[in-house]
């Protein structure tokens, strides 16, 4: 192999461990928005049991509790999966939702819920 082949190769191999560590560092950045976002809108909400949940949204891979906020009966909402990580959280408190998920990448969740008081919650809606 020439020194111009092997240059070239070991040039391409380094802009492809600048592009994985970019993509890396990317991916953290965003995961961490999206979880003060979420740790946010969990510290909006308060204790889970509450009067001003008005509502719930039952998926296949997860459930929403939502929350009334003055007028707004969808202000804010908390969807966790089956394990209780929190997988979602909304803001409609303002005039642009904010939506937060970590549904891509569910292990990048460290936000649990209580998931027994979850489906306590939703047993005694569906039963209203």
């Amino acid at each position: 192999m020439s020194w111009r082949r092997l240059s070239v190769a070991l040039a391409a191999v380094a802009v492809l461990v600048v592009l994985a560590l970019v993509g890396r560092a990317e991916k953290r950045g965003w995961v961490d928005a999206q979880l003060r976002g979420m740790e946010r809108v969990v510290r909006l909400v308060g204790p889970l049991n509450q009067a001003s949940l008005t509502g719930f949204r039952a998926l296949p891979a997860f459930d929403c509790l939502v929350y009334r906020r003055g007028p707004n009966l969808l202000a804010l909402e908390l969807c966790v999966d089956t394990s209780g990580r929190l997988v979602e959280a909304i803001d409609r408190l303002g005039s642009v939702r904010h939506y937060y998920d970590l549904e891509s990448d569910p292990g990048a969740a460290p936000i649990h819920l209580d998931r027994a008081e979850v489906d306590r919650l939703l047993r005694k809606m569906e039963a209203s």
